[in-house]
């Protein structure tokens, strides 16, 4: 019966998963980069499926303005898009934080459409954008009901093991 239940709970997929991005930002995938932009960037992103939380971690160097803003916009690569979320993103490199963004959103970064742009007094449209693009498959999480459920259900299993053996440990004695 504990090995039944653990086939169960083992077999069931998780419904939630933490999705890892990369983001490397350059001139080339600027759409709006005046001529003498320079700079790039690179980092990473997740976003977590259960609650939608979408967080980010990437550096920018040698921009030839000053950075004017700086946002998550929807778009293929190439293709300009509007601002998402959040806003705007604050100022200076590094940059890091997160937002959750509702189901379409999260849809979209799954997609691979969304990119960062950042804008300066040069380039005010964008001098480095850096698609967000998702690598590997994800990581399955359980959430935290489950995990005791599992603990459970294989303490059990070990507890019934013992007490199998025990049981005919005496009966062979006799």
């Amino acid at each position: 019966m504990p090995i039944l239940l653990m086939v169960l709970v083992l077999s069931a997929a998780p419904s939630a998963y933490a999705v890892d991005f990369s983001i490397s930002l350059d001139v080339a995938q600027a759409t709006t980069a005046q001529p003498g932009a320079s700079g790039s960037g690179m980092g990473t992103a997740t976003l977590d499926t259960a609650t939608n939380l979408f967080s980010w971690d990437f550096e920018y160097s040698d921009l030839a303005g000053a950075e004017v803003a700086a946002h998550f916009h929807k778009g293929a690569p190439g293709v300009p898009g509007a601002i998402e979320s959040p806003p705007d993103l604050l100022s200076g490199s590094p940059k890091i934080g997160s937002v959750t963004v509702d189901a379409g959103q999260a849809a979209d970064i799954l997609a691979n459409l969304w990119y960062a742009n950042i804008h300066t007094n040069h380039s005010n449209g964008g001098e480095i954008r850096g698609q967000v693009v998702q690598v590997g498959g994800g990581v399955p999480l359980l959430p935290l009901p489950a995990l005791a459920l599992l603990a459970l259900l294989l303490l059990g299993a070990a507890l019934w093991l013992i007490r199998r053996r025990t049981f005919a440990d005496a009966k062979a004695r006799v």
